[in-house]
């Protein structure tokens, strides 16, 4: 009987001992069968909700027109050497901005000049927006983001507008 109980040990043992190391697969979320919401009350909770930005008031589109016309203008010197150009930039542009500018050759820009006043696109937003502005090599978008409503508008984007 002794052999037959450790044996049986051993035989248990080792299937008890693995049993937290066999790989379950990712965690089960919101949309898997198995899901149970936790009961921790300091866990944060998603309530599925997402409230969308608010559109910009009249005061956030002129701040983003003048935004915009800066960036623009700035953009606009192919005259300039890289390093002065992209100096005068940097400051104008958010982080994505920054990144696809970065190693620009203004002297590859075809604009030189705004010509007219911009105007803001439908689909604003006080965190998010477009700015249209003529120029001498045709009309181009500025897209400008910014964090909160109280932030500077920063350029992310800026592109010829399409026809």
């Amino acid at each position: 009987m002794r052999k037959t109980a450790a044996t049986l040990i051993l035989a248990i043992a080792p299937g008890t001992a693995l049993t937290g190391c066999i790989d379950q697969g990712p965690p089960p979320t919101p949309t898997s069968p198995n899901y149970l919401p936790s009961t921790d009350p300091t866990s944060p909770v998603d309530d599925g909700e997402v409230t969308a930005a608010p559109e910009a008031s009249g005061n956030s589109q002129q701040k983003a027109i003048a935004a915009a016309t800066k960036v623009m203008q700035t953009f606009a010197q192919p005259q300039l050497s890289a390093d002065k150009w992209w100096a005068q930039m940097l400051p104008l542009l958010s982080q994505q901005g920054g990144v696809a500018y970065e190693g620009t050759d203004p002297t590859q820009i075809p604009v030189h000049q705004v010509t007219g006043a911009g105007t803001v696109l439908p689909g604003s937003t006080e965190v998010s927006l477009i700015v249209q502005l003529p120029t001498d090599a045709g009309t181009y978008n500025v897209t400008l983001t910014r964090p909160d409503a109280s932030a500077p508008w920063l350029a992310d984007r800026i592109r010829p507008a399409q026809g």
